[in-house]
């Protein structure tokens, strides 16, 4: 069987594309983060659907080929809080009928599982995260407020406020971009700076690639074959970095509208992967979690920020291992 490419226009006003596998009686979602589209889970999609499960993978509005059809929206950057992306995904579980579903995200997607764990608890089955801790909304730490007074890992989350300024560097040149962006922790893709570079000194340096080889003397990640790292280029060459750069500036929004949620537990049964090497969501920022999250399995894995295409075979046996743990009710209605 091959994998399915679908669009649906959404209540929410967006022509979302997806890709779908499986036909098993459980739904899976998955919901990817930056820079990405569906094509990041192309290693677990498979594995899923060939294991009993009925996957589906969306681009998320910002990315690939899901666009919000009223370009005025489009262009707002408020138009890319958390609150849309739930909106669109329950949106979607409506136009297919499901009730409910299993959610796995990573990077954004897991801030997105987990607002929907919160927000929209009777149409989560179960919620799933690579690298992304569920972080309860704090009513005393506006975290822009907070980043801003104490970057660190978070300086480059800071360059992404100002309007056009990051989406300019990326889309100047779309391959080059993705080759300085994804990049796995094994030694093989480790490249020679001209200077310091880090997520913690972006606006210093004037710029997240600055710094980076040049493009004639930077391959793509060894994660990807060439074929693969075209279809991400080509990706981001049709939707522009726009809009998944406008995720970032939702910081102070997305804290506002979890704040109706403050105190509130994620009931279902949940499952933190962690990265032992990732930089901005490194292990030690889950800690918090079984206070929050009662019902939450652990794994972990020695890999970087790219979990789910740096180490696929080992994320494909934690999931479905996980997921064969999850009570057999059916998703369809």
């Amino acid at each position: 069987a091959e994998v399915k490419h679908l669009f649906e226009v959404l209540k929410t006003g967006v022509k979302i594309h997806y890709v779908e596998y499986g036909s098993g009686n459980q739904t899976v979602i998955l919901c990817h983060g930056w820079p990405e589209f569906w094509f990041s889970w192309r290693h677990q999609i498979k594995a899923l659907g060939d294991a009993g499960f009925r996957v589906i993978a969306p681009d998320q509005r910002g990315f690939g080929e899901t666009t919000i059809l009223n370009p005025v929206e489009a262009a707002a950057a408020s138009s890319y809080s958390l609150q849309h992306v739930c909106a669109d995904l329950v949106a979607l579980l409506d136009a297919l009928q499901l009730p409910t579903a299993v959610l796995i995200g990573h990077d954004w997607g897991g801030m997105v599982v987990w607002a929907m764990a919160l927000f929209h608890a009777d149409r989560v089955r179960a919620v799933a995260s690579l690298n992304t801790p569920f972080f309860p909304p704090n009513p005393k730490l506006n975290p822009l407020a907070a980043m801003s007074a104490n970057p660190d890992v978070f300086d480059y989350q800071l360059y992404f406020q100002e309007p056009g300024v990051a989406e300019a560097e990326f889309d100047r040149n779309v391959a080059y971009s993705l080759k300085c962006l994804i990049r796995a922790s094994v030694p093989a893709d480790r490249v020679k700076f001209s200077q310091r570079v880090s997520v913690r000194n972006v606006r210093e340096r004037g710029g997240m690639l600055v710094g980076f080889p040049k493009d004639e003397d930077l391959s793509h990640s060894v994660m990807f074959s060439d074929d693969e790292f075209a279809q991400f280029v080509a990706a981001f060459r049709r939707s522009g970095f726009a809009g998944g750069v406008n995720w970032y500036r939702n910081l102070e929004r997305n804290w506002r509208w979890g704040l109706q949620m403050a105190g509130r537990k994620i009931l279902q049964p949940a499952l933190m992967v962690s990265a032992e090497k990732d930089a901005v969501l490194p292990p030690k920022s889950t800690d918090h979690m079984e206070k929050w999250v009662p019902k939450l399995k652990r794994a972990h894995l020695p890999c970087g920020h790219w979990t789910q295409q740096e180490m696929p075979n080992e994320v494909n046996k934690i999931l479905i291992d996980w997921l064969s743990t999850l009570p057999n009710r059916s998703s369809k209605l």
